[in-house]
């Protein structure tokens, strides 16, 4: 697929998308601090811990047009990736100990998904390998976030993918679906740890945006290695590096060594591409 695509949508001129996109992230941050605010306010534990999850859902259903269970468009699957992961990761809190089983349960569902929501066995068979992939991958960020120290995580592997797509120049569009990722995560810096919902639609967002760029722009799926699929580790190089960073870095905080680590992640992918691929 071109990756013009993401410069179409429910509208009929170009720039009224564009308009959306670039007004996305500042949707994103604004709704995320707004739910948590006002959880403050209302001493809801449960309304801080969704508010990156809110302001996802809330950033790409604008950058995407809205949301619909008929997408026609690769960009137009992440918002319903998004609202499936705050439903299921609140559920998940609401039910006790069940964040891991929530999370398979989220891992699946986002890679058929995310795979084209194929229907009956014969089409699920083609696509299994993309599925079992995204589901994976969506369970490997989980993971890393829970095992990760401090909670500028998830905030440091957004910032690892934005940049890192920005350094190898990917398609408009993509970039602007990233800086969303990033700006949703404010919600998350401030918000009660361990609850499901606060994990699980941020190792959603980045299992997804990062796989969904591979299946769209990359060339696995072909046989052959791109940059962008390159790009997806970057998510994964940041969340491990943070927390090593971090411990040699005591005196600067954890906002330095999020952007540290976002820092040497983006560039070891831009700089595996130049080494490896020649450009």
């Amino acid at each position: 697929m071109p990756g013009c695509m993401l410069t179409i949508g429910f509208w009929e001129h170009e720039a009224a998308l564009a308009w959306q996109q670039q007004r996305a992230p500042i949707v994103a941050a604004g709704v995320a601090l707004g739910a948590w605010l006002l959880g403050r306010l209302l001493r809801s534990a449960w309304l801080q811990a969704a508010a990156a999850g809110l302001g996802l859902c809330a950033g790409w259903g604008l950058a995407a047009g809205g949301l619909t269970l008929a997408p026609r468009l690769p960009a137009e699957r992440l918002p319903v990736l998004a609202v499936a992961a705050v439903a299921i990761g609140l559920a998940a809190d609401l039910a006790g100990r069940a964040t891991w089983l929530a999370g398979v349960v989220l891992a699946v569902a986002a890679g058929w998904w995310l795979a084209g929501a194929p229907r009956g066995h014969a089409e699920a068979g083609l696509l299994l390998a993309e599925m079992a992939c995204l589901a994976l991958a969506v369970l490997l960020v989980l993971w890393l976030l829970r095992t990760s120290s401090g909670p500028w995580a998830a905030s440091a592997a957004a910032l690892a993918l934005w940049g890192a797509l920005l350094a190898i120049g990917a398609p408009a569009g993509w970039d602007g679906l990233a800086l969303v990722l990033l700006a949703a995560s404010v919600g998350q810096v401030a918000a009660p740890q361990g609850a499901a919902v606060v994990r699980l639609p941020m190792a959603a967002g980045l299992a997804g945006m990062a796989g969904l760029s591979v299946l769209v722009l990359g060339r696995l799926g072909r046989g052959g290695v791109s940059r962008v699929d390159l790009v997806a580790l970057a998510p994964v190089l940041a969340i491990w590096a943070l927390p090593r960073l971090a411990a040699r870095l005591p005196w600067a905080g954890g906002v330095v060594a999020a952007l540290a680590a976002s820092a040497l992640a983006a560039g070891v992918v831009w700089g595996a591409g130049r080494i490896l691929l020649g450009r």
